[in-house]
Protein backbone atom coordinates (compact mmCIF):
# COMPACT_ATOMS: atom_id res chain seq x y z
CA UNK A 1 0.00 0.00 0.00
CA UNK A 2 2.81 2.41 0.90
CA UNK A 3 4.73 1.55 -2.27
CA UNK A 4 1.66 2.20 -4.44
CA UNK A 5 1.07 5.55 -2.76
CA UNK A 6 4.77 6.44 -3.19
CA UNK A 7 4.49 8.32 0.10
CA UNK A 8 6.86 7.96 3.04
CA UNK A 9 5.66 10.59 5.48
CA UNK A 10 5.71 10.54 9.29
CA UNK A 11 2.58 8.36 9.57
CA UNK A 12 3.79 5.75 7.08
CA UNK A 13 7.21 5.71 8.72
CA UNK A 14 5.70 5.11 12.17
CA UNK A 15 3.61 2.25 10.80
CA UNK A 16 6.68 0.66 9.21
CA UNK A 17 8.73 1.10 12.36
CA UNK A 18 6.05 -0.73 14.38
CA UNK A 19 5.70 -3.51 11.82
CA UNK A 20 9.35 -4.07 10.95
CA UNK A 21 11.20 -3.30 14.15
CA UNK A 22 9.15 -4.41 17.16
CA UNK A 23 11.99 -6.58 18.46
CA UNK A 24 14.86 -4.26 17.53
CA UNK A 25 16.09 -6.60 14.77
CA UNK A 26 15.93 -6.42 10.99
CA UNK A 27 15.81 -9.53 8.80
CA UNK A 28 17.39 -9.74 5.35
CA UNK A 29 13.93 -9.75 3.77
CA UNK A 30 12.87 -6.67 5.72
CA UNK A 31 16.08 -4.85 4.77
CA UNK A 32 15.34 -5.55 1.11
CA UNK A 33 11.78 -4.24 1.48
CA UNK A 34 13.01 -1.01 3.08
CA UNK A 35 15.39 -0.43 0.16
CA UNK A 36 12.57 -1.09 -2.34
CA UNK A 37 10.35 1.44 -0.58
CA UNK A 38 13.12 4.03 -0.52
CA UNK A 39 13.59 3.66 -4.28
CA UNK A 40 9.93 4.22 -5.17
CA UNK A 41 9.26 7.10 -2.78
CA UNK A 42 8.64 10.42 -4.50
CA UNK A 43 9.21 12.65 -1.46
CA UNK A 44 10.59 10.84 1.61
CA UNK A 45 10.19 12.66 4.89
CA UNK A 46 12.92 13.40 7.40
CA UNK A 47 11.36 10.78 9.66
CA UNK A 48 11.69 8.17 6.91
CA UNK A 49 15.32 9.02 6.19
CA UNK A 50 16.18 8.72 9.88
CA UNK A 51 14.39 5.37 10.20
CA UNK A 52 15.82 3.99 6.96
CA UNK A 53 19.41 4.86 7.93
CA UNK A 54 18.97 3.64 11.50
CA UNK A 55 17.38 0.31 10.53
CA UNK A 56 19.82 -0.68 7.77
CA UNK A 57 22.80 0.40 9.88
CA UNK A 58 21.55 -1.83 12.69
CA UNK A 59 21.14 -4.72 10.23
CA UNK A 60 24.69 -4.36 8.85
CA UNK A 61 26.62 -3.27 11.95
CA UNK A 62 24.80 -4.13 15.17
CA UNK A 63 23.62 -7.57 13.98
CA UNK A 64 26.96 -8.45 12.37
CA UNK A 65 29.09 -11.38 13.52
CA UNK A 66 31.22 -10.23 15.18
CA UNK A 67 29.29 -7.12 16.13
CA UNK A 68 30.62 -3.97 14.49
CA UNK A 69 32.50 -5.69 11.65
CA UNK A 70 30.90 -5.41 8.20
CA UNK A 71 31.71 -8.42 6.04
CA UNK A 72 32.74 -8.25 2.39
CA UNK A 73 29.43 -9.90 1.49
CA UNK A 74 27.33 -7.35 3.40
CA UNK A 75 29.32 -4.45 1.97
CA UNK A 76 28.75 -5.81 -1.54
CA UNK A 77 25.03 -6.23 -0.77
CA UNK A 78 24.80 -2.61 0.41
CA UNK A 79 26.55 -1.19 -2.64
CA UNK A 80 24.43 -3.29 -4.99
CA UNK A 81 21.22 -2.32 -3.20
CA UNK A 82 21.83 1.41 -3.58
CA UNK A 83 23.59 1.27 -6.93
CA UNK A 84 20.74 0.11 -9.14
CA UNK A 85 21.53 2.56 -11.96
CA UNK A 86 25.27 3.00 -11.45
CA UNK A 87 25.16 5.77 -8.86
CA UNK A 88 23.76 6.80 -5.49
CA UNK A 89 20.46 8.55 -6.17
CA UNK A 90 19.39 10.04 -2.85
CA UNK A 91 20.95 11.77 0.11
CA UNK A 92 19.37 9.08 2.32
CA UNK A 93 21.42 6.41 0.55
CA UNK A 94 24.66 8.38 0.83
CA UNK A 95 23.91 9.16 4.47
CA UNK A 96 23.40 5.43 5.03
CA UNK A 97 26.81 4.52 3.60
CA UNK A 98 28.51 7.21 5.68
CA UNK A 99 26.66 6.16 8.84
CA UNK A 100 27.66 2.50 8.40
CA UNK A 101 31.31 3.51 8.04
CA UNK A 102 31.05 5.75 11.11
CA UNK A 103 29.27 3.21 13.30
CA UNK A 104 31.30 0.13 12.40
CA UNK A 105 34.55 -0.94 13.98
CA UNK A 106 35.82 -1.92 10.56
CA UNK A 107 34.47 -2.05 7.00
CA UNK A 108 36.00 -3.35 3.76
CA UNK A 109 38.15 -0.78 1.96
CA UNK A 110 35.79 -1.05 -1.00
CA UNK A 111 32.90 0.50 0.94
CA UNK A 112 34.89 3.51 2.12
CA UNK A 113 36.28 4.02 -1.37
CA UNK A 114 32.72 3.81 -2.75
CA UNK A 115 31.51 6.59 -0.45
CA UNK A 116 34.46 8.83 -1.28
CA UNK A 117 33.91 8.28 -5.01
CA UNK A 118 30.30 9.46 -4.73
CA UNK A 119 31.43 12.69 -3.05
CA UNK A 120 34.23 13.18 -5.59
CA UNK A 121 31.78 12.73 -8.47
CA UNK A 122 29.36 15.26 -6.99
CA UNK A 123 32.12 17.85 -6.59
CA UNK A 124 33.70 17.39 -10.02
CA UNK A 125 30.47 17.11 -12.02
CA UNK A 126 28.03 19.21 -10.02
CA UNK A 127 25.51 16.40 -9.68
CA UNK A 128 24.63 13.69 -7.23
CA UNK A 129 22.89 13.25 -3.90
CA UNK A 130 24.95 15.84 -2.01
CA UNK A 131 23.70 18.68 -4.19
CA UNK A 132 20.18 18.82 -2.75
CA UNK A 133 18.66 20.54 -5.75
CA UNK A 134 21.75 21.42 -7.77
CA UNK A 135 22.47 24.84 -6.31
CA UNK A 136 26.23 24.57 -6.86
CA UNK A 137 28.29 24.45 -10.05
CA UNK A 138 30.71 21.72 -11.11
CA UNK A 139 34.20 22.34 -9.81
CA UNK A 140 33.20 23.72 -6.43
CA UNK A 141 33.00 22.07 -3.03
CA UNK A 142 30.31 23.13 -0.60
CA UNK A 143 29.78 22.74 3.12
CA UNK A 144 27.74 19.55 2.65
CA UNK A 145 30.50 17.86 0.67
CA UNK A 146 33.21 18.97 3.10
CA UNK A 147 31.29 17.60 6.07
CA UNK A 148 30.65 14.29 4.33
CA UNK A 149 34.32 14.00 3.39
CA UNK A 150 35.37 14.71 6.96
CA UNK A 151 32.98 12.10 8.34
CA UNK A 152 34.16 9.38 5.93
CA UNK A 153 37.87 10.15 6.23
CA UNK A 154 37.85 10.26 10.02
CA UNK A 155 35.36 7.43 10.59
CA UNK A 156 36.31 4.55 12.85
CA UNK A 157 35.36 1.98 10.23
CA UNK A 158 38.31 2.57 7.93
CA UNK A 159 41.88 1.35 7.84
CA UNK A 160 42.44 2.77 11.31
CA UNK A 161 41.16 5.58 13.54
CA UNK A 162 42.67 8.96 12.59
CA UNK A 163 44.35 7.43 9.56
CA UNK A 164 44.42 8.84 6.03
CA UNK A 165 45.84 6.38 3.51
CA UNK A 166 47.67 7.21 0.28
CA UNK A 167 44.65 6.71 -2.00
CA UNK A 168 42.57 9.06 0.16
CA UNK A 169 45.35 11.64 0.23
CA UNK A 170 45.60 11.58 -3.57
CA UNK A 171 41.82 11.90 -3.88
CA UNK A 172 42.01 15.09 -1.79
CA UNK A 173 44.66 16.48 -4.15
CA UNK A 174 42.43 15.60 -7.11
CA UNK A 175 39.47 17.45 -5.58
CA UNK A 176 41.73 20.39 -4.73
CA UNK A 177 43.00 20.68 -8.30
CA UNK A 178 39.46 20.49 -9.70
CA UNK A 179 38.08 23.19 -7.39
CA UNK A 180 40.83 25.83 -7.38
CA UNK A 181 38.66 28.23 -9.38
CA UNK A 182 35.41 27.34 -7.60
CA UNK A 183 33.35 29.07 -4.95
CA UNK A 184 34.37 26.75 -2.14
CA UNK A 185 33.28 26.45 1.46
CA UNK A 186 35.73 28.00 3.95
CA UNK A 187 35.99 24.63 5.72
CA UNK A 188 37.56 23.01 2.66
CA UNK A 189 41.08 24.41 3.12
CA UNK A 190 41.05 23.40 6.79
CA UNK A 191 40.07 19.82 5.96
CA UNK A 192 42.62 19.59 3.14
CA UNK A 193 45.50 20.78 5.33
CA UNK A 194 44.53 18.73 8.37
CA UNK A 195 43.93 15.48 6.47
CA UNK A 196 47.14 15.72 4.41
CA UNK A 197 49.16 16.59 7.51
CA UNK A 198 47.65 13.57 9.25
CA UNK A 199 48.58 11.35 6.33
CA UNK A 200 52.18 12.53 6.32
CA UNK A 201 52.82 12.79 10.05
CA UNK A 202 51.27 9.56 11.40
CA UNK A 203 52.48 5.98 11.37
CA UNK A 204 51.08 4.39 8.20
CA UNK A 205 51.93 0.87 9.33
CA UNK A 206 49.05 0.60 11.80
CA UNK A 207 45.91 -1.20 10.63
CA UNK A 208 42.65 -1.75 12.45
CA UNK A 209 41.71 -5.23 13.62
CA UNK A 210 40.31 -7.18 10.66
CA UNK A 211 36.94 -8.93 10.77
CA UNK A 212 38.65 -12.34 10.72
CA UNK A 213 40.94 -11.40 13.61
CA UNK A 214 37.96 -10.03 15.54
CA UNK A 215 36.06 -13.30 15.06
CA UNK A 216 39.02 -15.28 16.41
CA UNK A 217 39.37 -12.91 19.34
CA UNK A 218 35.65 -13.03 20.19
CA UNK A 219 35.66 -16.84 19.98
CA UNK A 220 38.73 -17.00 22.20
CA UNK A 221 37.20 -14.70 24.83
CA UNK A 222 33.94 -16.69 24.79
CA UNK A 223 35.72 -20.02 25.34
CA UNK A 224 35.18 -20.94 28.99
CA UNK A 225 36.08 -24.62 28.60
CA UNK A 226 39.43 -24.23 30.36
CA UNK A 227 40.57 -22.45 33.46
CA UNK A 228 42.88 -19.48 33.86
CA UNK A 229 45.89 -21.79 33.97
CA UNK A 230 45.61 -22.52 30.25
CA UNK A 231 44.93 -18.91 29.25
CA UNK A 232 48.24 -18.27 27.53
CA UNK A 233 48.27 -21.69 25.93
CA UNK A 234 44.84 -21.15 24.39
CA UNK A 235 45.81 -17.66 23.27
CA UNK A 236 48.92 -18.95 21.52
CA UNK A 237 46.98 -21.76 19.86
CA UNK A 238 44.23 -19.39 18.71
CA UNK A 239 46.60 -16.97 17.05
CA UNK A 240 49.39 -19.28 15.90
CA UNK A 241 50.32 -19.09 12.23
CA UNK A 242 47.90 -16.25 11.63
CA UNK A 243 48.20 -12.58 10.81
CA UNK A 244 49.16 -10.67 13.97
CA UNK A 245 46.31 -8.69 15.46
CA UNK A 246 46.35 -5.12 14.19
CA UNK A 247 48.78 -5.94 11.37
CA UNK A 248 48.15 -5.77 7.65
CA UNK A 249 46.64 -8.97 6.27
CA UNK A 250 49.27 -9.38 3.55
CA UNK A 251 53.05 -9.05 3.90
CA UNK A 252 54.46 -5.71 2.89
CA UNK A 253 57.82 -4.04 3.04
CA UNK A 254 58.43 -2.06 6.19
CA UNK A 255 58.31 1.68 5.51
CA UNK A 256 61.48 3.52 6.27
CA UNK A 257 61.51 5.17 9.70
CA UNK A 258 60.78 8.86 9.80
CA UNK A 259 63.72 11.06 10.70
CA UNK A 260 63.48 13.10 13.87
CA UNK A 261 62.91 16.35 11.97
CA UNK A 262 59.95 15.28 9.82
CA UNK A 263 59.10 13.25 6.73
CA UNK A 264 60.81 10.23 5.27
CA UNK A 265 62.58 10.52 1.93
CA UNK A 266 59.76 8.64 0.16
CA UNK A 267 57.14 10.91 1.74
CA UNK A 268 59.10 13.96 0.64
CA UNK A 269 59.31 12.62 -2.91
CA UNK A 270 55.56 11.93 -2.99
CA UNK A 271 54.71 15.36 -1.62
CA UNK A 272 57.01 17.09 -4.08
CA UNK A 273 55.41 15.18 -6.97
CA UNK A 274 51.90 16.09 -5.84
CA UNK A 275 52.67 19.75 -5.16
CA UNK A 276 54.98 20.35 -8.10
CA UNK A 277 53.04 18.44 -10.72
CA UNK A 278 51.69 21.60 -12.41
CA UNK A 279 54.78 23.73 -11.84
CA UNK A 280 53.12 26.24 -9.52
CA UNK A 281 52.12 26.55 -5.87
CA UNK A 282 48.45 27.24 -5.14
CA UNK A 283 47.06 28.68 -1.86
CA UNK A 284 46.04 25.31 -0.40
CA UNK A 285 49.46 23.82 -1.10
CA UNK A 286 51.10 26.84 0.54
CA UNK A 287 48.91 26.35 3.59
CA UNK A 288 49.81 22.65 3.74
CA UNK A 289 53.56 23.29 3.49
CA UNK A 290 53.31 25.96 6.16
CA UNK A 291 51.47 23.58 8.50
CA UNK A 292 54.06 20.84 7.92
CA UNK A 293 56.93 23.27 8.56
CA UNK A 294 55.36 24.32 11.86
CA UNK A 295 54.52 20.77 13.00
Amino acid sequence: MIAQARSLGPDETLALRRAVWPDGKISAQEAGILFALNRVSSAPSREWVDFFVEAITAYLVEQADPRGYVSDENAAWLMQAIDQDGKVDTLAELELVVKVIERAENVPDSLKAYALEQIRHAVLHGEGPTRCGGGLQPGSIGTTEVRLLRRVLYAAGGAAPAHINRAEAELLFEIKDATLAGQNAPEWQTLFVQALSLHLMTNQRFRALTRQDAQRLHAFMADTSAGIGSFFGRMAGSLADRTPLGAASSPAAEPEPAPEDGLTASEQDWLQAMVGGDGKLDPLERALLKALAEA
